[in-house]
């Protein structure tokens, strides 16, 4: 059998008659081929991999992120290479150095921090790159993002709306677009309510919960009043819960507590937690779309920005929903009051 007829099995590409393609199949299963593709992918230009770079991939926002790239990947005739850099910049540097040694197609990054430096190979490369979740100055690339100022204001309003004034924000590390615009969006709530902001309620550390537990707990020890926290991340509202409970204070009573970004079972957690929401697998798919189309060459104009909304969903941590209650009662025993007697 003819070696054009084998890579036409392999490929799927070209006529080969049934017969001549069982035959082959048959022979690869036996023998345990597996192609090569760096091999074909050096012939074709077309390693057929794309690759995803996110800072945690444990937190559930961007595994949902994951998905929905991975999604779009395969549903393209992509494969998806993921990479986690915890959040520190020489492990993204290693990484882009090797989606470049593999011959990645493209790449999406969620980048550790605001420095161009660890994509520079990218760049040089003129690899197709999208960035996602994080802006990067430097980086000329298309952008798929949350509305993160837009989101903290509306959760911090939300807050000063059912009457807290002492509201803390446990951020994650200043060095990424994230925490800065979602700080934005605290300060200017904060600003139009003339509430005044005072730095012992403003904490800016690394994304991960054990971090935001210890902030938290160092907040309190130093006797701030604070009747409500303004978790930056999910981690950050889980770092806050576990300290605040520790402590023995009872949330929402005690302290509220919201938090930017959903997490995977915040409607389990008790007290059911207030977020802010994005639409991570929407992010991750739209994300990949906009890879794929520079891949392809089905746009190669000046660069994208996708702003998407965030969704408040307000749960028992804020302390609307007992507040409603209260109020609801409230309402019903007046109305039950003021009902005439029946008529015998």
């Amino acid at each position: 059998m003819s070696r054009a007829t084998v890579s036409r099995v392999i490929s799927g590409r070209g006529y080969v008659a049934e017969e001549a393609r069982a035959r082959v199949l048959k022979a690869i299963d036996e023998l345990g081929f597996v192609p090569n593709a760096m091999a074909r992918g050096l012939k074709t230009q077309r390693s057929g991999l794309v690759a995803l770079l996110v800072p945690e991939i444990i937190n559930s926002f961007y595994t949902t992120l994951a998905r929905g790239t991975e999604d779009a990947a395969n549903s393209n005739g992509r494969h998806l290479i993921i990479g986690n850099t915890d959040e520190r910049p020489d492990k993204e540097k290693v990484y882009a150095e090797l989606m470049v040694a593999s011959r990645v197609e493209g790449i999406v990054v969620a980048s550790s921090g605001n420095s161009a430096k660890p994509l520079r190979l990218l760049i040089d490369r003129q690899v197709p790159t999208v960035l996602v979740d994080r802006k990067v100055p430097g980086v000329n690339a298309d952008v798929v993002r949350g509305d993160s100022f837009g989101g903290a204001l509306m959760l911090t309003e939300h807050l000063i709306g059912i009457g807290h004034r002492n509201i803390a924000l446990i951020n994650g590390h200043p060095d990424t677009s994230a925490a800065t615009d979602r700080e934005a969006g605290y300060r200017e709530a904060m600003r139009r309510a003339g509430i005044e902001v005072e730095d012992q309620r403003l904490s800016s550390g690394t994304w991960f919960i054990e971090d935001a537990e210890l902030r938290v707990n160092r907040m309190l020890d130093s006797k701030v009043p604070v009747t409500a926290i303004f978790g930056a991340n999910n981690f950050m509202a889980i770092g806050a819960l576990r300290a605040l409970r520790n402590r023995g204070l009872s949330v929402p009573d005690d302290v509220a507590v919201v938090s930017f970004d959903d997490v995977e079972v915040a409607a389990d957690i008790f007290p059911f937690l207030t977020v802010m929401s994005q639409p991570a697998y929407s992010m991750g798919k739209l994300a990949m779309s906009l890879l794929l189309e520079r891949i392809e060459g089905k746009y190669t104009g000046e660069p994208r920005e996708l702003v998407l909304t965030p969704r408040l969903t307000i749960r028992k941590s804020c302390g609307a929903s007992l507040q409603a209650d209260l109020t609801l009662a409230s309402s019903n025993a007046a109305a039950t009051t003021h009902q005439p007697a029946e008529e015998p």
